[in-house]
């Protein structure tokens, strides 16, 4: 009979742990905030820089599994093992902070596994 509960016990620790571990996906989307002025390009703004050294590391690091432009909206992919720490994460940025950017963070539902690419 101890035998059988270690053996369940370790069971249920094992699966516990596993399932902390798994990385969730969550899609960042950023849009300008307050701070970010009409009047001049993105290179020309404070913040932006270091941004993208930013977002250059995640990427670099791993966490960034995707990211591109639409409209005047940019999104990212990225892996977190929970929203605090993808909240953690994007908080991070400075460009953030500093209300450059507002990053809307939510997790992502794979429902069609894919690989995406630049069109050639």
């Amino acid at each position: 009979m101890y035998r059988i509960l270690t053996i369940l016990l370790l069971c249920v620790i094992t699966s516990a742990a596993s399932a902390m571990s798994i990385d969730s996906l969550y899609i960042v989307t950023y849009t300008t905030g307050a701070s970010w002025d009409q009047s001049k390009g993105p290179a020309e703004q404070p913040f932006f820089k270091e941004h993208s050294s930013r977002l250059s590391q995640l990427r670099k690091d791993g966490v960034i599994k995707f990211g591109a432009r639409y409209a005047e909206k940019g999104i990212i992919v990225i892996a977190a093992p929970s929203m605090i720490k993808a909240k953690e994460i994007i908080n991070a940025d400075v460009a953030i902070s500093n209300n450059l950017f507002v990053a809307d963070i939510q997790k992502l539902s794979i429902f069609y596994d894919g690989c995406l690419e630049r069109p050639k």
